[in-house]
């Protein structure tokens, strides 16, 4: 038996469908969760992040032709796909970096859903909690442990930031900001890990559903998961 919620922001989770993939997390989801409390879930998040930038072809693709030229048209170059790609090694200027790092606090952070790119995001999350299914929706413990979630996803404001040298610039996020998320469905379980454990203890499943508002010819790449 299971307990489930889900929303649509706008329109619903607009754009064209685009890649799509899987994060998982294991630990404790405190409701209200402090800045180490996120920072926790974000270093957890990060490794997944990072080896999807390096194995996905859309992320490689936009990490290889990152820079945008202004006032002209662009093609991120028409090499068949068994060759090795050739990198943009020189920016030219003026120019968009599609893959800016964000500063904040003297911390850097690459988010993969961000405005420049034109991506927005809508998740599934399958939601096992030390509690029986039900109470997905009611104002309560549960609203919080999810805005705890979409917090560490998200790139960090300045006062969020933590002196932490056991994770490296830069930081790996899913989401420049947690209003880039344009739906939401949430299905709840019971969590059966041990006895006695935790009762803020999870495991999240959050499948990933990438959309492309703005299509463009630097963000077609992420068009392979139909």
């Amino acid at each position: 038996m299971s307990a489930s919620l889900s929303f649509k922001r706008g329109d619903g989770v607009y754009g064209a469908p685009l890649m799509k993939f899987a994060l998982t997390y294991d630990g404790e989801l405190p409701s209200n969760g402090k800045v180490q409390d996120k920072w926790e879930i974000r270093k957890k998040l990060d490794p997944q992040l990072r080896e999807l930038w390096q194995v996905h072809p859309a992320a490689r693709a936009i990490s290889e032709y990152r820079y945008i030229p202004l006032g002209t048209a662009y093609l991120p170059g028409s090499r068949h796909h068994s060759e090795a790609p050739v990198s943009q090694t020189v920016r030219v200027r003026p120019s968009i970096d599609l893959c800016e790092r964000v500063e904040r606090g003297g911390r850097k952070f690459l988010p993969l859903i961000r405005e420049r790119i034109g991506l927005r995001c809508g998740l599934k999350i399958l939601f096992l909690r030390k509690e029986d299914p039900g109470g997905v929706y009611q104002g309560g413990d549960m609203d919080n442990r999810l805005k705890t979630l979409f917090d560490a996803l998200a790139v960090p404001t300045n006062d969020q930031i933590m002196a932490d040298p056991t994770i490296e610039d830069p930081i790996h996020c899913l989401l420049e900001d947690d209003g880039l998320i344009a739906g939401l469905s949430v299905e709840t379980q019971r969590l059966l890990s041990r006895p006695n454990a935790s009762a803020r203890e999870v495991r999240l499943i959050i499948e990933v559903d990438v959309r492309v508002t703005h299509p463009r010819p630097y963000n077609e790449p992420f068009l392979g998961d139909l």
